[in-house]
C-alpha cells in the first residue's frame, strides 16, 4: 500500500468515526463562519502555482477560520459562507473544491504529524521511565548508606527530582499535547466536510 493510499485510508477511517459526532450535532444549529472576500485572488495563496482546484487557501483566510473556530461549538458541524461584492467572478464549484481539498491535505498532513509525534514521545517516555527508575534506585541506595548524613539525604532527594523532571515532558504530551493534536485533526476534518457558500454582500446585509 502506497503512502498516499494509506493516508487517504487513515483519513477516511477517522472521518467515518467523526460522522458519529455529526449525529450528535443535529441537536445544535450548524455553526457558520462568515468571511469577507473582496476578490477571488484573496481566496488563494498567491505563491501556489497549482491549478485553482488544487491551490492552497491564503494564510489570512486559514488563520481567520481557526480564530473563529475557537468561538464555535466544538462538536457542531461547520458551514462557511464567503461574502463578496461580486459573486459573478467566482466559480462556486471551484471554490468549494479548492476549500475541501485544502483541508483534506491539511488533515492528511496532520495524521502523519500526529503519528510521528506519538512515536517520538513514546520513545522519550520509555527513556524517561528508565532514567527515573535508575535515579530512584540510586537515591534509595544513598538513603540506605547515608547513616543520617544530611549531604546524602539532600543528594537522594535531588536525584528523585531529576528523575521526575526527565519524565515530565513525555507525560505532559500524553496528558495534554496529544489531545490538542487530535483536536486540530478533527477541526481539519470538519472543515474538509464543511458546506461552502458564496453570498453577495447586498444579500447578506439585507438578511442581517
Amino acid at each position: 500500500m502506497s503512502l498516499k493510499t494509506k493516508r487517504n485510508s487513515d483519513l477516511e477511517s477517522r472521518e467515518r468515526k467523526a460522522h458519529l459526532l455529526d449525529e450528535i450535532s443535529e441537536l445544535y444549529h450548524e455553526n457558520t463562519l462568515f468571511i469577507c472576500l473582496p476578490s477571488k485572488n484573496d481566496f488563494f495563496n498567491p505563491f501556489d502555482p497549482a491549478p485553482e482546484e488544487e491551490r492552497e487557501l491564503s494564510d489570512d483566510i486559514e488563520d481567520y477560520i481557526f480564530t473563529e473556530l475557537e468561538h464555535k461549538e466544538s462538536n457542531a458541524r461547520i458551514g462557511v459562507t464567503f461574502i463578496t461584492d461580486n459573486v459573478s467572478q467566482f466559480d462556486i464549484k471551484t471554490i468549494k473544491s479548492a476549500f475541501s481539498n485544502h483541508f483534506k491535505i491539511r488533515a492528511e498532513e496532520q495524521i502523519i504529524k500526529n503519528r510521528k509525534s506519538f512515536n517520538h514521545w513514546i520513545i522519550l517516555l520509555i527513556v524517561g521511565l528508565v532514567i527515573l527508575c535508575g535515579l530512584l534506585f540510586a537515591a534509595h541506595q544513598f538513603k540506605l548508606h547515608s547513616n543520617g548524613h544530611p549531604f546524602f539525604s539532600i543528594l537522594s532527594e535531588g536525584l528523585g527530582i531529576v528523575g521526575w523532571v526527565a519524565l515530565w515532558e513525555p507525560a505532559s504530551y500524553f496528558l495534554y499535547g496529544r489531545n490538542e493534536e487530535r483536536r486540530t485533526l478533527f477541526d481539519y476534518m470538519r472543515l474538509h466536510r464543511a458546506e461552502v457558500k458564496i453570498q453577495s454582500a447586498a444579500d447578506f446585509a439585507e438578511k442581517n
